[in-house]
C-alpha cells in the first residue's frame, strides 16, 4: 500500500466520522458540520457527541449539536485551524459547553503508518492471537491500552513478546472501521525500557498491512513516551481530535 492509498483511506473516514465532503480538506476554510451518526463511520459512544472537533491539513473542523454550533461557526470561522488545540482555544470552548453541561473531555494526536519504513523482524520469542482467542485477556488488567473488548470497535489481531511462557508485552488492534484498525501497546513494566513497545507496533502494523487494512496509533497531547513508539515504529502524526462530555 503506498503512502498515497493510505492517507486516501484515511481522509475518506474522517469525512465520514465528521460529515463533510472528503474535497473541502483541500480549502483554506474551517468546517462546521452537524454531529450525524452516518453508515460506516468511527463511533466511539454509543450517544453522539454533543460536539466533537478535527484538526488536520491546517483546518479546524467542528461536528456537533445544533445548539452550540452558530457559537462556534462565529467564534472560530476565520480562526487559524492549525492552533485550534491552543489552550485560548479549547478554553473559549470548553466554557461555552458548560452553559450545556458538557465539558472537553481530551485531545487525541493520530499517526498513520509510513510504508517506506522498513519492516523489522524480532529477535523476542513472538506469538500471534487472532480475534477469538484475544478473548482469553478479558478480565486482565495488564493489557488496559491493548485491548478494549468494545461490541463497537472488536478487538480483532494482537502480538506478544514472550519471556518463556510469561508475556513481556502486548499490542493488539481493534476494528474501529472496515479499513481502519486501531494499535495499542501494554509493556509489562519489569520489561520495560528494552524497545519492545516499538517492536512490537512495529510487527502488528505491518501485518495488518499485508491484510489491506490502514493501522493508525493514538496517544494524548502530553505522553511522549508513547508519541516516541508510534515514531519509532514507522508512524508520523497526520491529525488531531477533541471530543465532549457530559460534565462530571
Amino acid at each position: 500500500m503506498k503512502i498515497k492509498d493510505i492517507k486516501n483511506i484515511v481522509n475518506k473516514q474522517l469525512a465520514l466520522d465528521y460529515n463533510f465532503r472528503e474535497e473541502e480538506l483541500k480549502s483554506k476554510k474551517n468546517i462546521f458540520t452537524s454531529n450525524e451518526l452516518i453508515e460506516g463511520r468511527r463511533v466511539y459512544r454509543k450517544n453522539k457527541d454533543f460536539l466533537k472537533i478535527l484538526a488536520i491539513n491546517n483546518l479546524a473542523i467542528f461536528s456537533g449539536d445544533s445548539l452550540i454550533m452558530p457559537w462556534i461557526k462565529e467564534k472560530f470561522n476565520n480562526y487559524d485551524g492549525e492552533w485550534i488545540f491552543s489552550y485560548y482555544a479549547l478554553k473559549r470552548v470548553d466554557q461555552k459547553l458548560m452553559e450545556y453541561g458538557q465539558e472537553i473531555h481530551n485531545t487525541r494526536h493520530y499517526y498513520i503508518p509510513n510504508p517506506n519504513f522498513p519492516k523489522v523482524s524480532s529477535k523476542l520469542n513472538i506469538k500471534w492471537f487472532e480475534k477469538d482467542e484475544i478473548l482469553q485477556f478479558k478480565d486482565d488488567e495488564r493489557f488496559g491500552q491493548a485491548f478494549e473488548f468494545s461490541e463497537i470497535h472488536p478487538d480483532v489481531l494482537a502480538v506478544a513478546a514472550m519471556d518463556g511462557n510469561k508475556i513481556m508485552g502486548m499490542a493488539g488492534a481493534s476494528a474501529d472501521s472496515k479499513t481502519m484498525w486501531q494499535i495499542g501497546i501494554d509493556v509489562i513494566p519489569e520489561y520495560r525500557g528494552r524497545g519492545i513497545a516499538a517492536n512490537l507496533v512495529s510487527l502488528l502494523k505491518d501485518e495488518i498491512l499485508s491484510r489491506g487494512i490502514v493501522p493508525f496509533y493514538g496517544t494524548s497531547e502530553s505522553h511522549n513516551y508513547s508519541k516516541n513508539v508510534a515514531i519509532n515504529s514507522g508512524f508520523f502524526p497526520f491529525w488531531a481530535e477533541a471530543s465532549s462530555r457530559k460534565c462530571k
